[in-house]
């Protein structure tokens, strides 16, 4: 209870308490996207040869992505 007193005792105190608390949740945000990049797998069709374009997939991702590929009519995939 005292330490809500203190920071709702001024504005600045507030203010800075406030800046504090975004900067530190900004700061665990940013954690997170380093730690878990974001996943982006492409394949499409030129002619008779499939072009698959694979970022930051697990081995899960590529076989789903392939399986959705063989099955595709031609049209592309997209995940």
């Amino acid at each position: 209870m005292e330490f809500i007193r203190f920071i709702l005792s001024g504005f600045w105190t507030w203010a800075g308490f406030l800046i504090l608390i975004v900067a530190a949740g900004n700061a665990v945000a940013e954690i997170v996207k380093a730690v878990r990049p974001p996943r982006k797998i492409d394949a499409y069709r030129i002619g008779e040869r499939w072009h698959v374009q694979i970022e930051g997939a697990r081995p899960g991702d590529v076989a789903e992505m392939l399986n959705a590929a063989e099955r595709d009519d031609g049209t592309g995939a997209t995940l």
